[in-house]
């Protein structure tokens, strides 16, 4: 009997383990309308201008989200054109993981334990090319940016398809529906297991060769 009760104990004991692991981890709902996340981090909008490019955002800087006509309440939103500079111009808009997960201090957070990045997005593109990005940087910082780990061939995966006028659910499986980009050099090729380890920013990055626009809206993000 005491054996019984043993294995009863460490049955529960693991189970519950287990639904702890998968408690889902919001990212950001932006119900408080202001720019940092639901962990402490920060919502940013970036482009191309450091690299030569003259792509228009706006945002520009820090993003902070606004009220929208649907049921959504306050909600994410980006929009721009390419510009014609750089062959694949681009810009897109992020937040890091936790007050301490971006630049200086770069503390990485652990999300091997999730499968799924969730979230709503609704907008329209005249083409390019939005993905999701996972990216993997260490030091040094240049200002707020950190180096690149993978020579910014960092995993990846298109959500361009599902981009339309209504609200969209969409769901990515962290570890079959993000790859590295083609041209990555194998000194650049990193696991995904080593990449969701040492996390520190979410990105949604738009591209084009063509000045194409982007108007995007997100919200309720999270990881489960």
């Amino acid at each position: 009997m005491k054996r019984l009760t043993s294995m009863v104990f460490i049955i529960l004991a693991l189970s519950s383990m287990s639904a702890a692991a998968t408690e889902p981890l919001v990212i950001d709902g932006f119900d408080d309308g202001n720019h940092v996340s639901e962990e402490g981090g920060w919502w940013y909008v970036y482009n191309d201008a450091r690299t030569g490019g003259n792509t228009q955002v706006t945002p520009l800087g820090t993003l902070t989200p606004t009220q929208t006509n649907g049921a959504q309440g306050y909600a994410a939103h980006v929009e721009g054109t390419a510009g014609n500079r750089l062959g694949w111009d681009y810009f897109g808009f992020g937040v890091t993981l936790t007050a301490t997960s971006g630049c200086p201090s770069q503390v990485k957070v652990d999300i091997r334990q999730y499968t799924t990045l969730e979230f709503k997005m609704k907008g329209d593109a005249s083409g390019g090319r939005l993905t999701v990005s996972l990216p993997y940087t260490g030091g040094p910082c240049e200002g707020y940016i950190p180096k690149t780990l993978t020579g910014w061939a960092d995993y990846e995966a298109s959500v361009t398809a599902d981009l339309t006028g209504e609200w969209q659910t969409v769901r990515l499986n962290l570890r079959n529906d993000f790859t590295q980009p083609h041209w990555a050099k194998p000194i650049d090729k990193v696991s995904i297991e080593d990449v969701l380890q040492n996390a520190s920013q979410l990105q949604w990055h738009f591209s084009s060769a063509d000045g194409d626009t982007l108007s995007v809206w997100i919200d309720d993000i999270k990881l489960y």
